[in-house]
């Protein structure tokens, strides 16, 4: 039942999307060649926390980084590990494919210390910045914390106080407004009315109860995420990881979410929901109908039946 379900649905949504798919090709991005990421995870201590799910924040850090890496995607991509703690971060592991990058992700262990984010994310950026020079590649930050700043060395360039003020009024000389400055222009201390030079993806672990990060820094983090084209998730420890296909947010990769993924398919964001786009790059395509079907009876307590391709749908 569940497969004739699908089938029927399947070939009246992807009908028109070849036309809209049509229209938006050459405008829906950049014509990046390659995407070049650092995956950059908090390893200190407050990742030890346990959630609901009786996994600590760093376990799951660890699920959503492979999970980020094996998601299919339109461009080649390479990804280099980067952890930070107390004062300083590690380069875990160079640019390399996702195999590689996967194997080291399963090496990482949890620190004791505290976070210095300002530091680790100004130095990735600028990384970014420097690697592959004649490449034109899509350039990404894609943090996995659960808490802001708080022990970046004064001596370094993103060091600051926290802003008094909300973003976008980020205060000056803040290590908000430092950060924002470097993933937009790649300079911390300079500011510019341009795209940013750098995308911004973040998973914040959080806890509804104590309200901790303070939500002046979870503002920050997700409108720093929206104006770089980037991906905010936060994920609170009482309810289930996020798994990529689950339109919902239900712990279940099903049919509710392969139906949400085709009413939306063939077009962009907006007026396509969000929630449809799952690798983020602002098109309900093929690579988001790959990622449900590839994720299909993920988290759910029933086994579902198989799905047919999309070449192979028919009425």
């Amino acid at each position: 039942m569940f497969a004739r379900i699908l089938n029927r649905w399947a070939p009246r949504a992807l009908a028109g999307a070849a036309l809209s798919l049509a229209l938006l090709s050459g405008t829906a991005a950049h014509a990046f060649t390659e995407e070049h990421v650092i995956i950059l995870i908090d390893r200190s201590g407050t990742m030890r926390t346990t959630r609901a799910s009786g996994q600590t924040r760093f376990a799951d850090a660890l699920v959503r980084g492979r999970d980020f890496v094996q998601t299919p995607n339109a461009l080649p991509r390479l990804f280099a590990i980067w952890t930070f703690e107390g004062g300083g971060y590690r380069r875990e592991q160079g640019f390399e494919d996702g195999p590689t990058t996967v194997a080291s992700l399963s090496r990482l262990s949890v620190g004791a210390g505290a976070t210095p984010l300002a530091l680790a994310v100004c130095d990735a950026a600028d990384e970014l910045l420097q690697f592959g020079p004649g490449i034109d590649a899509r350039k990404v930050v894609r943090l996995i914390s659960d808490g802001e700043e708080n022990s970046t060395p004064e001596a370094t360039l993103c060091y600051g106080p926290p802003s008094a003020t909300r973003y976008p009024d980020l205060e000056e000389g803040s290590w908000e407004w430092k950060v924002r400055n470097m993933l937009k222009t790649g300079d911390p201390l300079r500011d510019s009315p341009n795209p940013f030079q750098l995308v911004f993806d973040a998973d914040v672990f959080f806890n509804h109860i104590t309200l901790a990060p303070e939500p002046f820094f979870l503002t920050f983090v997700q409108e720093v995420a929206k104006a770089s084209g980037g991906r905010y998730t936060p994920i609170d420890d009482i309810r289930p990881l996020p798994i990529p296909g689950d339109t919902d947010g239900n712990g279940c990769v099903d049919s509710v979410d392969y139906r949400f993924m085709l009413a939306n398919y063939g077009l962009r964001v907006p007026p396509a929901s969000p929630a449809a786009d799952f690798n983020g790059d602002r098109v309900v395509d093929f690579t988001d109908y790959s990622i449900v079907l590839g994720n299909l009876g993920r988290g759910c307590n029933t086994v579902l039946p198989p799905v047919l391709p999309v070449h192979e749908v028919r009425e």
